[in-house]
């Protein structure tokens, strides 16, 4: 099982996904979010996970953990499984 659909650590506060409604190069992590976005909330019901769809965006993930610090990372053209191993790394990058 995905850490992903498990409890995230404690020193992450917040997820922001941002993609394009309608690009190509989006589709992976609007896969991934309409498949996953519910286990994920249910094991992590506290997590802010804010979601915007934007004409034109890049796909991409930020990821605000204690003190302030942000990650960001790049989901342009990545398949479903490209989007769940990097946002992986993402969350334990703090």
């Amino acid at each position: 099982m995905s850490a992903l659909r498990s409890q995230l650590g404690k020193g992450l506060k917040e997820l922001r996904v941002h993609f394009c409604q309608t690009s190509p190069a989006s589709s992976g992590l609007r896969e991934f979010i309409g498949q996953n976005y519910a286990a994920i909330k249910k094991a992590n019901p506290e997590l802010p996970i804010l979601i915007r769809e934007a004409s034109g965006v890049e796909a991409r993930v930020f990821a605000r953990f204690d003190k302030g610090v942000e990650r960001k990372a790049i989901f342009q053209n990545a398949s479903s499984q490209e989007v769940e191993k990097m946002l992986e790394q993402l969350v334990k990058s703090a």
